[in-house]
């Protein structure tokens, strides 16, 4: 089968661990194999550029799965000042890191981050995902109705109060996926998702960022808040962002816009904002503090896929 290629060298197993698409692929081999949802079928393997095999595969598809879509080198000679200087630091030493996005699968995308909160997410939130895909793999239609089913019998097995919160708001959280799919403004999506019960700021920016929307959003988590202190960057008067403030305003009109960290960075990094908040994550878990390190943690990666 000919495969679709695209320029760009990638680490997937460093880029996928970080991401909320993982839930929907499975490793075989030195490849991806995407499992569930768009493209099903698909494989994503990297030697250099990445190659797609599979009937769903286009040079789009293939850039946003490995993460591509977020064009560092560009995105770099909008950034200025000190944050250029951090930014290139960044870039270079993560230069095999993608960040993957799926624009097709919002639904599963904002099910993966829903789930990943305050538990561990490559033990438990992509196995949840996993399971209720699966169910949801041998329905025939996905439907509302088949989504409230298969989401109360994943939490029937496993009885974690991340699974009821879902399946008490799973109506909306479906409702927001589609949605997505036709509205342009991404201000406007994050303050109905935040609107959500249980969705906070950084699970509205965790999506907003894996589903492929906004590079300029980034959830701010304790990697990155530590991060941005060790490069001098954040002083005690800025905030983290607050779901109150956040689902009333949009960040140009809030009241806490001058100090919030959110508002900051992405006026700070730009379009390298979500890159460099990944950056940060991988380096955090994983205990490295380049590409070069990557080998040495290759098995930690391997076992968290399994």
């Amino acid at each position: 089968m000919k495969a679709v290629v695209v320029s760009g060298s990638v680490d997937l197993d460093l880029s996928l661990y970080l991401s909320f698409t993982l839930p929907l692929f499975t490793k075989r081999g030195v490849c991806w194999v995407k499992e569930y949802g768009f493209g099903r079928g698909s494989t994503l393997c990297s030697d250099g550029d990445v190659r797609c095999y599979g009937e769903g595969c286009s040079e789009t598809f293939a850039t946003y799965l490995a993460g591509l879509w977020i064009d560092k080198d560009k995105a770099l000679e909008l950034v200025e000042g000190r944050a250029r200087e951090v930014a290139e630091d960044v870039v270079s030493r993560f230069h095999c890191l993608g960040v993957p996005a799926s624009p097709w699968d919002t639904f599963e995308v904002l099910t993966a981050a829903f789930l990943s909160r305050k538990t561990d997410y490559h033990t438990n939130t992509v196995r949840w995902v996993r399971l209720l895909l699966s169910y949801l793999s041998l329905e025939q239609n996905l439907t509302l109705e088949s989504v409230l089913r298969c989401s109360g019998r994943v939490y029937g097995e496993f009885r974690s109060y991340q699974l009821l919160q879902y399946h008490q708001v799973v109506r909306e959280i479906y409702a927001v996926s589609l949605a997505t799919r036709v509205v342009k403004e991404v201000g406007k999506l994050r303050m109905e998702l935040l609107r959500i019960r249980y969705i906070g700021p950084k699970v509205a920016d965790s999506f907003i960022l894996h589903a492929g929307l906004d590079p300029s959003r980034a959830p701010v988590d304790v990697h990155y808040v530590r991060f941005l202190k060790r490069w001098g960057l954040v002083g005690g008067d800025l905030v983290v962002p607050s779901k109150v403030y956040c689902s009333r305003y949009s960040c140009s009109s809030c009241p806490l816009a001058p100090r919030c960290i959110s508002n900051y960075t992405s006026t700070l990094f730009k379009s390298l904002n979500g890159f460099i908040q990944s950056a940060t994550y991988v380096a955090d878990k994983l205990g490295i503090t380049r590409c070069e390190n990557v080998e040495r943690v290759r098995h930690k990666l391997v076992r968290s896929f399994s």
